[in-house]
């Protein structure tokens, strides 16, 4: 096999691994080196490739860390290896241009299907079996850039170009597109999805469109826009910002669950003890652009996750839950209720058309 997927797979294995592994344990488990493992004295080949590749990992700038076994200090059999996590961040002081963060979100999408094969994965299951306190649910490590949008690369000509667009742009709320007008200004990531900073020739306004809800293709027109409008995408991005934080929503998150691990990064703060009934849930609140978008999010988690208010979102989740049960479950009508009512505001991030309407309680682009 190349040395880049042993590698890669060394690295999953120490990274995931908080309190270590030995050597025995990886080069039992790890895609690369199990195959070649026999149970007893460890092969001196097998023992030097690891060596080798604990270098060549170090030459590239990845630190492992080795200590001892706490109940057997010397023993260097039993010595335990891992990865720090907090060493493969980024600098908290490097940013990006809207234009590199598409290139990376481009090639994230390269990576993505590629970040954990079932190789790896299975090994995983072998080191947290033999209890390396591996954090398997939190395993993929490719980076989370969003899914592609078409309109993305046409929308960016049209901004370098300055000239206007014209494209079909669909509402939560509305059984047909409405085909807007607009100068576009700026592609913008908010709440990890892209939206359209612009200016409605049409209306008049800035407005704000989510672009996976653009359909159909976008239309470049001959027609130029005044360079004087991008001086409103700040106040643009800063209206985005006003309404997020304007817009709160209480919710009952279990500790531990992925929902927590993805909605604290975003909560203003934590309220204690979860009103919803379960001893082992917690209140949180966080900002909400637009309740179509994040009920989407929130029907994911499952019940690992209750929406305590605003009601208009609660209402939202249940809808969702209510067509996922007529869609896919074997029971109809009635049944059907009793499921989403039992499931009642629950939601895990799942990957549904996101978008938003201003004047509509969302935060973009009527």
């Amino acid at each position: 096999m190349p040395s880049e997927q042993r590698l890669f797979s060394l690295v999953l294995a120490l990274v995931v691994s908080p309190s270590g592994a030995t050597k025995r344990e990886l080069l039992s488990s790890v895609y690369g080196y199990a195959d070649r493992y026999r149970h007893g004295p460890i092969s001196p080949a097998l023992e030097k490739q690891f060596e080798r590749d604990k270098d060549q990992l170090r030459s590239l700038g990845i630190q492992i860390e080795a200590f001892d076994d706490p109940q057997d200090a010397g023993n260097n059999q039993l010595t335990r290896y891992r990865i720090s996590k907090e060493r493969l961040q980024f600098p908290a002081d490097l940013r990006f241009s809207e234009r590199e963060l598409m290139l990376l979100r481009l090639a994230a999408l390269a990576w993505s299907e590629g970040s954990l094969s079932a190789e790896s994965r299975r090994a995983a299951m072998k080191l947290e079996a033999l209890g390396a306190g591996l954090d398997v649910q939190h395993l993929g490590i490719a980076p989370r850039l969003g899914t592609a949008e078409a309109a993305a690369a046409p929308l960016q000509r049209a901004i370098d170009a300055g000239r206007a667009v014209r494209f079909a742009y669909r509402l939560p709320d509305r059984p047909e597109p409405l085909l807007r007008r607009v100068a576009p200004l700026r592609l913008h990531r908010a709440e990890g999805r892209w939206h359209l900073i612009s200016w409605d020739l049409e209306r008049d306004a800035a407005r704000t469109f989510l672009l996976a809800r653009i359909e159909g293709r976008v239309q470049q027109l001959a027609e130029e826009f005044a360079p004087e409008l991008r001086l409103r995408i700040d106040a643009a991005v800063a209206e985005l910002e006003r309404l997020r934080s304007d817009r709160r929503a209480v919710l009952c998150v279990r500790p531990g669950s992925i929902a927590e691990a993805r909605l604290m990064s975003r909560a203003s703060g934590s309220r204690g003890a979860a009103r919803c009934g379960a001893e082992d849930h917690r209140e949180i609140e966080v900002g909400v652009l637009d309740p179509h978008i994040f009920a989407v999010e929130l029907i994911g988690y499952g019940a690992d996750v209750s929406v305590c208010e605003p009601e208009r979102l609660r209402d939202i989740v249940v809808a969702g839950l209510r067509r996922i049960a007529e869609v896919h479950g074997p029971r109809r009508g009635a049944d059907a209720d009793a499921i989403a009512t039992a499931d009642e505001g629950t939601a895990d991030e799942g990957t549904a058309d996101n978008g938003m309407a201003a004047g509509r309680g969302g935060a973009s682009g009527a």
